[in-house]
């Protein structure tokens, strides 16, 4: 059964053996996906023979390709119709402009590159899980311990948030929270992602996008920074600026429910998201998701 609300999830998802169930269905589209990475997704996805699937250029470039192969085949089977509605985590925003008619699947993936190859450029900074019941006070908390110049990167649910900043200042801070009661742990990433610190790269991949058309969305695409609809005046806007905003994910899986969307679906690989929203919306039978970023 189709649902109204379609989810693809960011960075974090990969897993060794994604996209072994859609590859071969699609052989032609996997050929010249190769051409444009000059090397093979499915290789990578399947067996990583070089230990780069957890590399961030090379982790969205998977990614997205796989999320964007499996949503064709759930349209094959369920038709596009019922699909009222797509949402991304972070990188998930990229197959669900795919889904919705904004650029094609080799466009996308030439932007995706990209955005990786920049994201990967990042260094000095880091990512930091919090958890735990004070998660939801961590904006007033970073003002108390006077640590302003430390981002929300993730609001993933009201009891997991994810900091992004330079890495020594995340070395003093971790301390500091854990007194308090915060239980943190730090992220495998090599960049401060969604902060501040990545706006070199937002200027850079600005650059990048700025000579480009794209199709309005033939669908409702929901911004998970801002929690707008956007339309064709805003895709630029949102693909350059969500390098530096916070993902809002708690914010809008509650706005979507709230407005009315019922059923959520995650195509890509993982259920992460599945389980976030299931708790967010709570459903208390939800196992324990792992921290996104």
């Amino acid at each position: 059964m189709a649902s109204d609300v379609v989810m693809f999830p960011g960075q974090g998802s990969q897993r060794l053996g994604m996209g072994e169930e859609v590859f071969d269905a699609y052989p032609r589209l996997c050929d010249r996906a190769d051409e444009i990475v000059g090397y093979s997704l499915r290789e990578l996805c399947l067996k990583d023979p070089h230990g780069l699937l957890n590399e961030t250029s090379y982790t969205q470039q998977a990614i997205y390709f796989v999320s964007c192969l499996m949503y064709l085949a759930y349209a094959e089977e369920y038709g596009d119709e019922p699909v009222r509605c797509v949402t991304g985590h972070s990188l998930g925003l990229y197959p669900a402009l795919f889904a919705a008619g904004v650029f094609d699947l080799f466009e996308g993936l030439e932007i995706v590159s990209k955005r990786g190859a920049l994201m990967q450029e990042a260094r000095d900074g880091a990512m930091v899980a919090v958890l735990g019941p004070q998660a939801n006070d961590i904006d007033e908390h970073l003002v108390q311990l006077e640590f302003f110049d430390v981002d929300v990167a993730n609001y993933n649910r009201w009891d997991q948030v994810v900091l992004s900043a330079a890495k020594p200042r995340l070395d003093e801070l971790v301390p500091r929270l854990e007194e308090i009661g915060h239980r943190c742990v730090w992220l495998p990433v090599s960049g401060a992602f969604h902060s501040r610190h990545m706006e070199p790269a937002r200027r850079e991949f600005a650059r990048f996008l700025r000579e480009r058309e794209f199709a309005p969305p033939t669908k409702t695409v929901v911004s998970t920074t801002s929690g707008r609809t956007l339309g064709a005046q805003h895709l630029l806007e949102e693909m350059v600026f969500q390098l530096v905003k916070p993902v809002r994910w708690w914010q809008t899986v509650t706005y979507l429910a709230r407005t009315g969307h019922k059923t959520f679906e995650e195509i890509g690989p993982g259920r992460v998201l599945t389980k976030l929203s299931a708790e967010i919306l709570g459903d208390e039978s939800s196992p324990q998701a792992e921290p996104r970023k």
